[in-house]
């Protein structure tokens, strides 16, 4: 049992940090006592010699003149490094003071950790994108430079490494990592295949691209879906494909459904309560993959539009034969989400786990883990119940020209990576890619090689 030492200020941000840091990602028991102490936090190990005493600058801040969500609480830019694990320091300095019994650590870990968890920053820092997102380019982890890694898991190894240290007989939970692959069902309808969009796609094959041979395609996709009425030619039909992909490597997927009726155009294609929509949940339902919730464009900061939505959803689940309570959680559409807003609605409605927090704009560590933890109310000041499923990396973002606009080869390296450091902490990936997104030949190549598949149906791309 460990026994952890501060003062009682920020008392349930302290407490909410200890429980995700020691309880959920180390699974390590301890208790909280309560002091006039301040300035930093204090760990021993009931009945052994031993003391390790971390930094506490960013809680401590706040039993000053510094207001809580102020400008003036953010990290000081540019970060210092800690040299000899080159790793950026949040909070505090690069001092490790080190005796026989005890370790002084300069950095403070817990503060920040916690403000990458809770996203403290998005509710401080008022700069927004075209669709109110909070972009990559306002973040922390962006201007220090380490979107790419996942700060809270390197800063837990510090931790852990001066524990294990100071008390050898002290175990971590073993890790179990998940591969969480979604899909955000925007359309199942091609409207280039169909009349009049075969127009524009036709025009671009022969200006645009400058490819007869692609103009012919079109055409015969164009005569199959559109005139033979062959749905399952159409080249967002990719639902089996998406799904054998999975099963072939022993992965359950997530396809989250926009459930609200007379949309605008920005939420999609199709009536949540149509036939060909109950006929695609049952499939899936049998096999055995997972239903959820694609809340609408603009539902991210509207509580009863959010409560109508999963209830519609969870009626049409029902109806396709699920039971309503398997919808457990989802993502935002467009990636568009207000913390301090969006959160409360998903848990009000009694959603169990969200996983929009990622950038639209790139790859990387939003959060600064790829683990699932709960998320903290900074407004009300008090932990959550609901778990974010951080989002890492999302076929548009790589591909979109807006965006990073990789190639296909550039794509794999850099998801590849970002996959290979989540395996190094023994974490969690989740990956969204949506059907609508397969046009060529090395998108179906792509999906198939991020998710290890041996023994691929053989896919005709062309």
């Amino acid at each position: 049992m460990l026994n952890i030492y501060t003062s009682a200020n920020c008392a349930s941000e302290k407490k909410y940090i200890f429980d995700q840091i020691l309880g959920r990602f180390l699974g390590v028991s301890f208790q909280v006592h309560y002091s006039e102490m301040s300035g930093s936090i204090k760990v021993s190990m009931e009945g052994r010699a031993g003391e390790l005493e971390i930094n506490d600058v960013f809680f401590f801040q706040f039993e000053n003149k510094v207001r809580w969500l102020s400008q003036e609480s953010l990290p000081l830019l540019p970060l210092k490094i800690l040299e000899r694990r080159n790793i950026p320091i949040l909070y505090g300095n690069d001092k490790i003071d080190e005796s026989r019994e005890s370790f002084h650590i300069g950095i403070d870990l817990f503060g920040s950790c916690f403000f990458m968890l809770s996203r403290y920053e998005e509710l401080v820092v008022n700069e927004k994108d075209t669709h109110g997102r909070f972009p990559a380019r306002a973040s922390v982890a962006y201007k220090g430079g380490f979107l790419d890694r996942p700060i809270v898991d390197e800063y837990i190894e510090v931790l852990w490494f001066y524990m294990k240290k100071l008390w050898p007989s002290l175990e971590r939970k073993a890790l179990k990592p998940n591969y969480f692959v979604s899909c955000d069902v925007d359309f199942i309808q091609d409207r280039g295949v169909r009349f009049p969009g075969i127009i524009n796609r036709l025009g671009g094959d022969l200006i645009k691209r400058k490819s007869f041979k692609q103009f012919l395609g079109s055409l015969k996709l164009f005569y199959t879906v559109s005139i033979l009425k062959n749905k399952t030619q159409d080249p967002f039909n990719t639902f089996n494909f998406m799904m054998d992909v999975c099963e072939s490597n022993n992965l359950k997927m997530a396809f989250y459904f926009i459930p609200r009726n007379n949309k605008l155009p920005i939420d999609g294609d199709y009536d949540i309560e149509s036939d060909e929509i109950l006929e695609l949940m049952r499939n899936i339902i049998a096999r055995g993959h997972e239903v959820g919730y694609h809340a609408s464009y603009y539902s991210y900061s509207d509580l009863e539009v959010t409560r109508k939505e999963v209830a519609l959803l969870r009626k049409v689940f029902k109806k396709a034969g699920g039971n309503p309570e398997d919808i457990k959680g989802g993502r935002q559409h467009y990636l568009r989400w207000e913390t301090g807003i969006t959160e409360k609605n998903w848990e009000t409605v009694g959603l169990e786990y969200d996983s929009t927090l990622g950038f639209a704009e790139t790859v990387g560590f939003r959060c600064g883990t790829g683990q699932e933890y709960n998320f903290y109310d900074s407004h009300e000041r008090k932990p959550m119940k609901l778990r974010i499923r951080p989002l890492l990396a999302m076929e548009v973002s790589v591909f979109n020209l807006n965006y990073m606009g990789l190639s296909h080869e550039e794509a794999f390296l850099i998801i590849e990576k970002t996959k290979n450091t989540t395996e190094k902490y023994r974490h969690d990936f989740s990956l969204l890619w949506h059907n609508s997104s397969f046009n060529l030949k090395k998108d179906f190549e792509l999906y198939q090689k991020l998710l290890f598949l041996k023994g691929a149906p053989n896919i005709d791309a062309s």
